[in-house]
This record gives structure tokens, C-alpha cells and sequence, in this order.
């Protein structure tokens, strides 16, 4: 897990170097154990920088950049290949000879025997750029998902790759202006990373699953190297297939030279997960360190802290003494805030982020840098069930189905405010757009000029939220929702020099996942309904029996009127003015009692400030 950069210029270029050497300057968090820096001249201007945070090999052996003796290709590469053990045993038995204990050279290895074939063999997170020997070209691609994050700017000059956009902005000498579009979409429906844009012009991510090669010439072509199977067109789930890969999965994730943890909240997924944790730390490689619990200091949160409920639960598995509390206030100062959101770079859409921020932190204090957790399980397994169940509602009333909306209704699971608002996505769009400026906070306090320039986006958006259940967790999980929370957990994790595993991301039960009827994977008002049969009989009742509990960083979502931003508010750039109405936004904080949603526009004038101020 690490940090990496590339920069191919395909003009003279004598600050090649220095450039890219600044650019590895910023990845400093993301591998604070080792640096690695090659500039080459031939074929063209090439630098490949690696920041390395060391959990497998720990040796100097397995540094990057690492080249291929055999080959003479070089490798950068962030993230872990979790099933690297049984490609190199493959490797080995057509003849490969090793010299570390590494992933990375895996690939290396894995490339010179099965070429663009090795990326569909492994199974793992990652951001891969190879300097291929024999052809001069540059091979660069994502896992699967996207979980390992790689940016890109191609000019027709210079091309620039790097694990964060401010290591792009080094390269560049400054950050390119803000892209209005990707700031309208968060305005309106709190997306992003919900396609390759980000918030700055000229800077796109790398799309998952596919591969990229660009010559020496800066000639540049890609193929899509994964495809998920349409619903129905794979075997679909059931509890033994969901436990069985979802064991499999954990423990390949466990792999590990140095200790891991996991993230408990006392709900089921993290329960899973911890449980399944302890049960296979005797395996070779593993290290099984303990939980981290997230609480609050203020006894008015009380309501929202878990510490309790999972303390209650390793007491009952006898690991107590492996579970370790980390409490902090939920309203942060302006030094923690404005970390923060250096951190992310970009705007967040939530202020619940700030339990993760503070978590990973306190545990690298605490001397780990491997964190398992439960991202993915809520998008797969119908976890998000004041969302989903609202659509189901709206669902049967489009389809004229009436005892299943009365059902819904009269369970007390869709309040019919809710199903109005899933609803209003249907109106005309003339219409629909008059009553999101009239009273959804972020689009009220949206500037004229943005609304004007960018309402015809509001088409995309609106056939989006107008999908069914069916249709909507699968976005969730590939485009709208998923990406956003992994791009989010990534720069607060690795700002922090942590290592995040998602075993529920595993492409196996994803693909499984997506082939399986919306309704069985999230069943009754509860959700997760399959996930529950699943492990019943490792649970509790009261884990498995229990609703969705209130959410990681639930007390900071809703404290928007307490953080410190009016100060932060009173001195903005003027540019700003160009995206936001900020007398109106400066008069919806006054009000107090904020809606959840003007976080949205208080989030893009913080991270304006912050990068053009």
C-alpha cells in the first residue's frame, strides 16, 4: 500500500526530475517507510515514484520502483494483490524464480508469463503503472472497483498519473481551475466520482476495470479488462455461497507481515467480519491484532455510541483484551476540520466522515496500519433500507401494485414523506428543477450562472433517481454511491498512513451479488436479509435480529449547525461566486436548525478556500 506517480513527457523535457520528484513530495502520507524515484530519457522523458508503506516484505528487497530482471519492465504499484501466493506457486511452476516475499513482483512476474491475461487472475485492489521494456509503452489500469485510486492528465505534452490529485497539481505547478459541471452534480444530488470527472478540468480517473497502454509517442489505447454479469446472468446467491466467499474473502485479506485489526461497531457487518477474523488467525501469514470501537465523549451522543454493544460482544467471544475504544468529541475544532478537508481534496458529502478521519488516526497511533472494514456491504446487500424501501414503495405505486404499498406504508419502514420525495424525481424536469432551487438548501444556495450553464445536466440526474430498486443498488454499487464512500475512505485512511481491506468488495461475491434478485439480498424492513441467514449461526439474535444500527459518524451528520465554519465562511475567494450564492449561504447557517443537505454547499466553499484561496 502506497503512493504512486508517472510522468511521460513526449516534448524535451529537462525538469522531468524535480517535477516529479515535488509530486512524490505530496504522496508523503500515503508511504511514509520508503521512497523510490526512476527517470529514464529512453524511449521519452519517463519518471515512475513510489511512496511505500511497508505491510508485505518488509524488507528493502521488495521497494519500488522494481524492475524485472528478466524482463527489464518496471513496476509501481499501490495497493495488495490478496491472492499473490497462489499466482506466484503458478509463476513458480512454469519456471519463475523469486527474490522477495512481495505482490509486487507477482506482477512483474505475472506480465512477462500471461501479459495483459494477469489482471483478470488476481483478486485485489490496485493502481498498476508498468514501463514495458520491449515496447517503450506505459501500462497503466485499476482493480475491478476502483478501490485503489489513479489519476490522470493527458495534454497532448505530457502525461501525468498519480494516486492523488495534488501530486498532480506538483507536477503541473498548480491545481487547474474547478470543473462547474462535477460541482453541479454535487449540488443537486450530492454525487461524486459517479463517473471518471473530478472536480478539476483536465484531471480524470482511470476507470475501473479497464487498461490503458500509451506509446512513446503519446499514442494511447484501452480495453476493458472486467465486465460484471448482468442480474440473472451468473449463479446467484444464496447463504452458504455468501458465507463461504465471504470467509474466503476475509482471510485472503488477513495476509498480512504486519498486525491487523478491524473496524466494530457492534452492527452485523463489522460483527461478521471481526468473527470470522478471530476464527482464522492461526492462518499462515496472519496476524489478527483486535477491534477498534468508535464513541463519543458527550454524554448527548450517548444515543449514537456502539462502544457498549461491541464491548458486550468480544467480552461473549472472550477477546476483550483485544478490543481497544478510541472516543472523541463529534463536533470538531476549525484545526480538525480544516485537516480534514485538506485530506479530501475535494468536496464530501457528508460530515460523518470525520469518525473515520479521527479512527484511522488513533489507530496508527496505536502502532497498526492494517484496517479491515465493511465498506461495500449497505450497496450489496440492501443495507441502505431508508433509501431502498422508499423506492419499493414507489416502485408498487408505478406499477399499480397496491397491497404491497399499503404493506410498506402501513409497516411504518416508508414514511410518506419519503415516498413523496422519491416521487418528485418523476415530476417534469421544467418543474422538477423550480422545486429543488425553491427547497433543497445546496441547489438554493447554487449561484444563477452555474444553474443556468449546467441545468441541462439535470436530465442525467433526474433518469438516474428515477431508477427502481432493482436498478438502483446495482448503480449504488458500480457508479453513484460506492465509489464516492471508497474515494472518501481512501484519502481519510491513507492520510493517516492506513491500509483499508474490504472483504465484502471481494470480485467474487460482488459478481455474485449483482447476478441475485434486489429482494433476496435485502428481504424484510431490516435489509441484508441474506447476509443474516448467512451467519445466524455465528451471531447473537440481537446482531442479527437488530435494524441497521445508526451508522459510523451518525452524531456528526446531523451537527452541521455546530461546526466551525462561519469564520472559515466570512473570508472566501471571490471566485467562488461564480458556483455559489454565498449571502445565501452565510443566511441558511444563520437560521440554524440546517438542513443536512446545505452541508453539500458548505462542503464546496471549504474546499474552494482551501485549494484556490
Amino acid at each position: 500500500m502506497c503512493g504512486i506517480v508517472a510522468l511521460r513527457s513526449f516534448v524535451a523535457d529537462s525538469a522531468l526530475q524535480p517535477r516529479a520528484q515535488h509530486a512524490l513530495d505530496a504522496l508523503s502520507s500515503r508511504g511514509p517507510d520508503a521512497q523510490g524515484l526512476l527517470c529514464l530519457n529512453q524511449p521519452v522523458p519517463t519518471a515512475l515514484g513510489h511512496r511505500r508503506l511497508a505491510i508485505l516484505d518488509l524488507s528493502d528487497a521488495a521497494t519500488q520502483p522494481m524492475r524485472c530482471a528478466e524482463s527489464g519492465n518496471v513496476v509501481v504499484f499501490n495497493g495488495e494483490i490478496y491472492n499473490f501466493l497462489e499466482l506466484r506457486r503458478e509463476l513458480e511452476a512454469l519456471g519463475h524464480r523469486f527474490r522477495t516475499d512481495s505482490d509486487t513482483e507477482v506482477i512483474l512476474h505475472g506480465w512477462r508469463a500471461w501479459g495483459e491475461a494477469l489482471f483478470p487472475r488476481c483478486n485485489g485492489m490496485w493502481a498498476v503503472v508498468l514501463l514495458e521494456q520491449t515496447t517503450g509503452e506505459l501500462v497503466y489500469c485499476r482493480d475491478r472497483l476502483g478501490v485503489k485510486p489513479l489519476y490522470m492528465h493527458h495534454d497532448g505534452q505530457r502525461l501525468v498519473l498519480a494516486s492523488e490529485i495534488r501530486a498532480i497539481a506538483c507536477a503541473l505547478g498548480g491545481y487547474p481551475p474547478p470543473n462547474p459541471a462535477a460541482i453541479f452534480d454535487f449540488l443537486v444530488a450530492g454525487l461524486s466520482d459517479h463517473n471518471c470527472d473530478t472536480f478539476y478540468q483536465g484531471i480524470r480517473a482511470v476507470p475501473p476495470g479497464w487498461l490503458y497502454r500509451v506509446s512513446p509517442t503519446g499514442h494511447s489505447r484501452r480495453h476493458r479488462y472486467h465486465d460484471w454479469p448482468a442480474p440473472g446472468a451468473a449463479d446467484p446467491l444464496d447463504a452458504e455461497a455468501t458465507r463461504a466467499l465471504l470467509e474466503d474473502a476475509t482471510r485472503l485479506r488477513l495476509r498480512s507481515d504486519v498486525p491487523t485489526v478491524t473496524l466494530l461497531s457492534g452492527g452485523l457487518d463489522s460483527s461478521i467480519l471481526t468473527r470470522i477474523s478471530l476464527q482464522a488467525d492461526s492462518a499462515p501469514r496472519t496476524c489478527f491484532a483486535g477491534a477498534f470501537t468508535y464513541g463519543y465523549c458527550d454524554a448527548t451522543h450517548a444515543a449514537f455510541d456502539e462502544t457498549a454493544d461491541a464491548a458486550a460482544l468480544m467480552k461473549e467471544w472472550g477477546q476483550i483484551t483485544r478490543h481497544h475504544v478510541h472516543r472523541a468529541h463529534a463536533v470538531p475544532d476549525e484545526e480538525e476540520l480544516r485537516a480534514l478537508v485538506v485530506a479530501q481534496e475535494a468536496p464530501f458529502c457528508t460530515p460523518s466522515i470525520f469518525a473515520s478521519f479521527r479512527m484511522y488516526r488513533a489507530i496508527r497511533e496505536a502502532g497498526y496500519k492494517v484496517v479491515l472494514n465493511g465498506e461495500g456491504a449497505d450497496e450489496l446487500f440492501g443495507g441502505y433500507v431508508g433509501l431502498y424501501l422508499p423506492l419499493a414503495a414507489r416502485d408498487a405505486l408505478r406499477g399499480a401494485h397496491l397491497p404491497a404499498l399499503v404493506k410498506l406504508l402501513a409497516s411504518g419502514a416508508v414514511l410518506p414523506r419519503a415516498l413523496l420525495h422519491r416521487l418528485a424525481w418523476d415530476l417534469p424536469g421544467p418543474l422538477l428543477g423550480a422545486m429543488l432551487r425553491r427547497n433543497r438548501p445546496s441547489v438554493a444556495c447554487m449561484s444563477g450562472a452555474l444553474w443556468h450553464d449546467q441545468s441541462p445536466r439535470l436530465r442525467a440526474l433526474q433518469a438516474d433517481r428515477r431508477a427502481g430498486v432493482e436498478m438502483r443498488m446495482r448503480s449504488d454499487a458500480l457508479s453513484t454511491n460506492l465509489p464516492m464512500v471508497l474515494r472518501m475512505a481512501d484519502r481519510n485512511s491513507m492520510s493517516a498512513g492506513i491500509e483499508v481491506r474490504a472483504p465484502f468488495l471481494d470480485y467474487r461475491l460482488v459478481e455474485r451479488a449483482l447476478a441475485t434478485r434486489a429482494d433476496t439480498r435485502m428481504g424484510n424492513y431490516h435489509g441484508k436479509a441474506l447476509l443474516r441467514r448467512a451467519f445466524a449461526a455465528d451471531m447473537p439474535p440481537r446482531i442479527v435480529e437488530r435494524r441497521k444500527s445508526t451508522g459510523f459518524g451518525h452524531a456528526e451528520q446531523f451537527l452541521l449547525d455546530r461546526m466551525p465554519v462561519q469564520r472559515t465562511l466570512s473570508s472566501l475567494p471571490p471566485e467562488l461566486g461564480e458556483f455559489l450564492d454565498v449571502p445565501r449561504l452565510r443566511t441558511e447557517l444563520a437560521r440554524g436548525r440546517a438542513h443536512t443537505t446545505l452541508w453539500l454547499a458548505v462542503s464546496v466553499a471549504l474546499w474552494h478556500r482551501s485549494i484556490y484561496a
